[in-house]
């Protein structure tokens, strides 16, 4: 989890050509793009993406449309504010005639006049709190709203870190601009101790050594959740160790070993275990994870998914995967509520 992948995948690609900060690259080859001018486009086209665009910046800013680029089954238009603060670029689905996302990229010293005092200053004062023993700055950020995208958020701030130190900060605009942020750390910089106990929670769930690539943290403040992630170098098996408890949250290992959703369900038209043979099977490795007596704990089973709870309130679950040869992949320790603590 090096970076929160909440951008669709078309809008991805193009913002990587054209906008990620510190960063450059070349549209690859296999896409055939058409260069085309926005006077081409319909007055309902072209009306539909000066709204997006107002929406983000405001009614009041003036803004201009230079070029238009046809992927085939979109288009995408960029464009710039007329005060020089940001570029913006839209995506417009022409099959389903409509604004698939809409990205404005201001400069880090437009942040006064693009920000309400309020956010810039919740900002500042989250970045700050983070981390004390490193400060995180920026060097760009983007107002973005993918209104049918099915991952969140959908509509939100993003500020950028600055040169080495790859980190991002969330603010979700439909959640009372609730923050996340996720920063990437070098192992060098992450507590041994830390290391060691994502090393061992992989080998205890997968019984072989898999070694830590990749290290960082996660905060999400509404939630009140903040974690390392540990991750090897495919970024396929993660570990998740709780900031201040230190704590085993959840780990995965890579154990997918179907071929596509029919042979998924196929696979666990029935269950692989039974209530009881689940838990005899999980019962150690839970309490080498978590410290956890999984006697007297009810199993629910769904799919490949085993849940192991108490009626008691406030009581933890954990929830346990499977895979077709019959191997349990993944655990993860579940709040009262159902989501992850």
């Amino acid at each position: 989890m090096r970076k929160f992948r909440w951008i669709s995948a078309v809008a991805a690609l193009i913002f990587v050509v054209t906008a990620l900060p510190a960063q450059a690259a070349t549209l690859p080859a296999a896409v055939d793009t058409t260069s085309k001018q926005v006077g081409s486009l319909t007055p309902t086209v072209v009306n539909r993406l000066e709204k997006a665009v107002q929406e983000l910046i405001g009614t009041k800013t003036p803004f201009q449309f230079d070029d238009v680029t046809d992927m085939g089954k979109t288009w995408i238009v960029e464009g710039e504010l007329e005060d020089g603060t940001a570029t913006f670029q839209t995506e417009y689905n022409k099959e389903k005639n409509r604004v698939d996302s809409t990205t404005v990229r201001y400069k880090i010293s437009s942040m006064d006049k693009a920000l309400e005092a309020p956010v810039k200053t919740k900002v500042l004062n989250s970045a700050k709190a983070f981390d004390p023993k490193r400060s995180m700055q920026f060097e760009a950020f983007w107002r973005v709203k993918s209104p049918y995208q099915s991952n969140m958020p959908s509509n939100y701030w993003v500020f950028w870190g600055a040169g080495e130190k790859a980190s991002s900060l969330y603010v979700d605009v439909d959640r009372g601009n609730s923050i996340t942020i996720n920063a990437d750390y070098p192992l060098k910089q992450v507590d041994p101790v830390l290391l060691s106990r994502a090393t061992n929670t992989f080998k205890r769930v997968s019984g072989q050594r898999i070694t830590v690539q990749h290290a960082s943290r996660f905060k999400d403040e509404a939630k009140g959740l903040s974690y390392w992630s540990f991750e090897d170098a495919n970024e396929s098996s993660e570990v998740k160790i709780g900031t201040a408890t230190g704590k085993v949250l959840a780990v995965s290992t890579y154990g997918a070993d179907w071929n596509d959703d029919t042979d998924f369900k196929k696979s666990f038209a029935n269950p692989k275990y039974t209530a009881s043979e689940a838990l005899k099977l999980v019962k150690p490795k839970v309490q080498l994870l978590f410290n956890i007596n999984l006697s007297g704990y009810n199993v629910g089973i769904q799919g490949n998914q085993y849940t192991f709870s108490k009626k008691q309130k406030g009581t933890t679950s954990i929830v346990a995967k499977v895979n077709k040869k019959g191997a349990f992949y993944t655990f993860s320790l579940h709040a009262a509520d159902g989501k992850m603590q």
